[in-house]
């Protein structure tokens, strides 16, 4: 039988009105969400180590960049 107070282990969360829960609606204080994703540095910093180390072109580094803004804007809501 599981000890209820060890909490280890993955449960899948979603980002809803404002705050993280399970899929049967309990909220998650954020800083007991763990997740996979690098942070913005991280990825910036190792794009930008592999395009340097491959000699790209300043075309291919500019569409980089350009996907990289494309990204970053908040999608249209759908009807």
């Amino acid at each position: 039988m599981p000890d209820p107070e060890v909490r280890d282990g993955f449960i899948p969360v979603t980002f809803e009105e404002g705050s993280w829960k399970t899929p049967d609606g309990h909220v998650v204080p954020w800083y007991e969400v763990q997740t996979d994703l690098l942070s913005e540095t991280e990825v910036q910093g190792a794009v930008e180590r592999v395009l340097s180390v491959y000699g790209v072109s300043d075309v291919v580094v500019d569409a980089f960049d350009q996907f990289q803004k494309e990204l970053k804007r908040t999608p249209a809501p759908q009807d």
